[in-house]
Order: C-alpha cells, then structure tokens, then sequence
C-alpha cells in the first residue's frame, strides 16, 4: 500500500466548514496490487481535476493505492453536492466508474486517527 496524506492542514481551515467525509474508490486490475503507469496517470489526472474545484469545495486529506484500488478521502462541506460535482467532471475525464462513499464525520476523526497512527 502507498499513502499520501495531510499533515498539515491549511492554517485558514475551519474543519467545522466541512463536517462530511467523502471516500471515493476507483478499482483496477493491476500487478501486484498497483495500477499500470497509464492508469495511475488517469486517477493523477482525475485528482488534479477534483481538487480543481476549489478549497471550498472539500479537502483532500488522504489517498491510497494498493490491493488492487485507489482510494480519496476528502471533508466536505456537503456530501451531497460534491459527489455531484465529482460525478460531473468524472465523467469528461474518465469512464471509469468511482465508488461513493460517505458519512458525518465533523470531528475528523478518520484524519486525526490515521495522523496518530503514523506518528506512533
């Protein structure tokens, strides 16, 4: 598994802004649990273009690739709205069909917890 995460987190956030978490699951088929190089390019790509939505939008706060998926975990101020604009830039950059997943989350306890596991 390879993880990137945010360690630090941008000085002006008010995490209360953004009280949902949103993890998005993009599968693959790859060799030894990671992706191909093209794809891997495709899910950067797609990356870039989600976080184009703006700092308002949601907060990137962590993503892993292994076992055979990429996965995004992003807070929101709405869940709701930003599957919706993902969905919609999704579907002029790829075709590949992403996995939604979300739930309250205002403490950002998902976050805190994977930083404290790190720093063990």
């Amino acid at each position: 598994m390879v993880y990137r995460f945010a360690d630090r987190l941008s000085p002006g956030l008010k995490r209360s802004n953004q009280p949902e978490r949103v993890t998005i699951t993009w599968r693959y088929i790859g060799n030894n649990g990671l992706p191909a190089t093209s794809e891997r390019k495709s899910m950067d790509a797609l990356e870039d273009v989600i976080n184009g939505l703006g700092p308002n939008t949601a907060t990137l706060v962590f993503v892993s690739t292994g076992n055979n998926r990429r996965q995004w975990v992003y807070y929101a101020e709405s869940a709701s709205s930003f599957v919706g604009a993902v969905r919609n830039v999704q579907s002029k950059a790829s075709a590949v069909p992403l996995e939604f997943e979300t739930a309250p989350d205002p403490s950002w306890t998902f976050h805190d917890s994977f930083v404290r596991s790190i720093r063990r």
